[in-house]
This record gives structure tokens, sequence and C-alpha cells, in this order.
């Protein structure tokens, strides 16, 4: 996909489902502050709040993804996304060409944005150092930070599940080990 498309894509889903999404949550919240709803209703009602809310963000994530693939490097989109999540977490991406091809960078550059949303919202780290680098049977992509870790490793999150996803459509290995030092996640490619 061409870049105007990607900005003609993004700009058709803010000023459509976007806006229409906000328009609802906006009337759903009116609906709720109405004093003769009846209780039943008002725990209904903010279900269905939460669950625009989740959409909302989505489809705002989707937007600066599409924004941000804009002929952007690895690292760029990643500090624009720190700068959209208003971190000031310290990032450090290294990249050795490795004969990748744009579906693999692009599958690549998806799951380093699901693991820097992932980090800056959980682990409370303070610095991520990301690399793709070639090794003896292809190319290596690590993903480190330094937050709290985790004692149980959960991919049944949509966010894992869907960083395993891409592995698979990319031919990736992934591992994932985790301390109270942080957390690593390594995928391997074969060429």
């Amino acid at each position: 996909m061409t870049h105007p498309e990607r900005i003609r894509i993004a700009q058709e889903l803010h000023d459509g489902i976007a806006q229409d999404l906000v328009a609802l949550s906006y009337s759903l919240d009116l609906l709720l502050s109405q004093p003769e709803t009846p209780d039943v209703t008002r725990i209904e009602i903010r279900n269905l709040i939460f669950k625009v809310s989740k959409m909302i963000e989505s489809v705002r994530s989707e937007i600066f993804d599409l924004r941000s693939k804009a002929k952007q490097s690895h690292n760029q989109s990643l500090q624009l996304l720190l700068e959209d999540l208003q971190s000031k977490i310290d990032l450090k991406v290294t990249i050795e060409e490795c004969g990748l091809n744009n579906r693999v960078e692009d599958e690549l550059l998806a799951i380093s944005r699901e693991l820097l949303r992932n980090t800056v919202k959980h682990s409370g780290a303070g610095g991520i150092e990301i690399s793709i680098r070639k090794s003896e049977n292809g190319c290596t992509y690590s993903y480190q930070d330094d937050g709290n870790g985790f004692t149980t490793f959960d991919s049944s999150g949509f966010g894992i599940l869907g960083i395993q996803e891409r592995c698979a459509a990319i031919g990736g290995e992934l591992s994932v080990n985790s301390s109270e030092n942080g957390t690593n996640y390594k995928i391997s490619m074969h060429s």
C-alpha cells in the first residue's frame, strides 16, 4: 500500500468510524445520566460504554499505524508511538541488513508496536532495546525491556496471541524469558 493510500484510509477512518463511535459514546453517556434509567439498564449501558471505548482505542491505534507506516523507519515509528503514549521510556533500536522482505519488516514493526504498548502499560520499564541481527541460519529479532517482568507467561492475551500469529505468519519462532530484571522476547527466523 502506498503512502497516499495509507493517509487516505487513515483520514476516512478518523472522519467516519472514529467520529461515529465517539458520538455513540456520548449518546450512551446521556442515557446513563438520565434519572429515570433503571439500574439494570445502567449496568448494561456501562458495559456498552466500556466496549465502545475499547473500539475507539482500537480504531485510533489503526489510524496511528497507517500514518506511522508512511515511509518511516522502525525507530521513527516507535518513537512516534512513545510520544503518542506520552511515555519517557528510553528506546534503542539496532537493525542490521538481513535481507528481510517488506512483509516481514511490517510484521516485525507491528510486533514491536504491540510489545511497546504492553511495556508502557504494564512493566514500569525505563528502557527498551530492540535489535534485528543476522544469525547463522537467518535473522534474530530481540525485544528487551528492564521492567518488573512477570512470573507466568499468559499466552491467551489478545496482544500476545496477535504476536504469536504474526510470528507464525513469517515463519518465526518466539521465545519469552522474564524475571524481576525485565523481559526478553526473541524471534528466530530462518532463511
